[in-house]
């Protein structure tokens, strides 16, 4: 990838401690790499500490990344000495974890062995849910594939079934992204992978990786509906996928926002129905949730700036305790009205199909989706550009 920041993105989000399993074979000798790479990963972030230029944080960034692919070059070798190992799937996770997407191979590689030969072991469908972000890999989606059609488990099949539908959503988005211009192939690969990524985009059609995503989705509701979603396990994967297909349908900028009806932090009534007329800015949003913290002082100044005038902030609040939100709301951190929806498995964000904070939605006056997940000064800009504008026809959900 051409920049540090995408790199350091990836990084920070990687590490996780794979220590703590049962002691025995690949599992035993995986916890002292781990070990070592999570103390690499608290030395990282401490060299990061005031540096905030690509420049400045290369050194560290290049150190990084040689523990990451020393340790993770460990586990595989580890792996290739003990292949029938119970604990190779949970090595091989933790190396996908920590490697992500490079600059090294070593993803890629733990994918080929896992294709290869572990597809029917288990754990397979709660590591289908850790590759969705090698978008552009053929590997990632074989893999995917061979786990939902080959796993005994039905479990893991479902896990597969729901990653796949997610792995193909966003490939097709990515591709879009790319052909519009929009963001560039070296964005998500390093350049050993580069050309099999420019093929797969060129030959690619998105419509149809959108339909089968959605066929997906239904297969999820149709034969897993209460398998349990690895990532927020108190979520059916069913209901899930109820909402993913409701935000596909009903959500897309030029339809009418579905109504949202439900209680704020004081348990009173309202609805996003008593906002018509007014521009609204609708946000997903939870105070554990950094991105979401980081957006409310735009959104404090956006409110005081149009108070008055025919506009509406309003939030979804998914923090699982109401005396969170009314916190914030008492300490002046937010400062419009929020629907307290309970967490993210709440009846608001799962109908809603949101899967990931800040979610954001810009209506005009006529409650119609103009724009959705935009921020900073292109949020400003959204809104700036509806405040005079009559409301527009629109195309009502399904």
């Amino acid at each position: 990838m051409r920049h540090v920041t995408m790199s350091l993105l990836l990084i920070i989000l990687a590490h996780r401690d794979s220590s703590g399993q049962t002691p025995g074979g690949l599992t035993e000798r995986l916890g002292p790499v781990a070990k070592a790479q999570a103390a690499a990963h608290e030395r990282f972030l401490k060299e990061l500490e005031g540096k905030t230029t690509d420049e400045a944080q290369r050194p560290a960034v290049d150190r990084f990344e040689a523990e990451v692919a020393r340790n993770t070059g460990k586990i595989l070798e580890m792996v290739r000495a003990s292949p029938t190992d119970p604990g190779v799937v949970e090595s091989l996770k933790f190396v996908i974890k920590t490697a992500r997407v490079g600059p090294g191979d070593e993803s890629y590689r733990a994918m080929e062995i896992l294709l290869r030969d572990h597809v029917r072991d288990p754990g397979m469908g709660d590591l289908c849910g850790r590759i969705f972000h090698f978008t552009l890999a053929p590997v990632a989606e074989s893999l995917l594939r061979a786990v939902l059609e080959k796993h005994p488990n039905q479990i893991d099949r479902g896990l597969a079934c729901r990653s796949l539908a997610n792995y193909l959503d966003y490939r097709a988005e990515t591709i879009r992204r790319i052909r519009q211009g929009l963001s560039t192939v070296d964005d998500y690969v390093h350049e050993p992978f580069k050309e099999s990524a420019e093929r797969l985009v060129k030959g690619s059609d998105p419509a149809a990786l959108a339909r089968e995503s959605e066929a997906l989705l239904d297969r999820c509701i149709a034969e897993f509906p209460d398998v349990k979603d690895w990532f927020t396990p108190n979520r059916a994967i069913g209901a899930i996928a109820e909402g993913e297909l409701f935000a596909i349908r009903n959500l897309s900028v030029g339809k009418v926002a579905p109504e949202i009806a439900g209680k704020d932090h004081e348990g009173k009534s309202f609805a996003l129905g008593d906002y018509r007329g007014r521009v609204v800015v609708l946000t997903f949003s939870a105070s554990w949730c950094g991105p979401c913290v980081g957006m409310y002082p735009q959104e404090r100044e956006l409110a005081k700036k149009l108070e008055g005038k025919p506009f509406a902030m309003v939030s979804v609040n998914a923090d699982e305790d109401v005396a969170t939100l009314t916190k914030s709301i008492a300490s002046g951190e937010i400062t419009w009205r929020c629907w307290w929806d309970g967490g993210m498995d709440g009846p608001i964000t799962t109908r809603w199909g949101i899967s990931a904070i800040p979610e954001v939605f810009v209506l005009d006056r006529a409650g119609v989706i103009r724009f959705r997940n935009v921020r900073g000064v292109d949020l400003e800009k959204a809104v700036a550009s509806l405040m005079d504008e009559k409301p527009a026809g629109a195309i009502r959900p399904d």
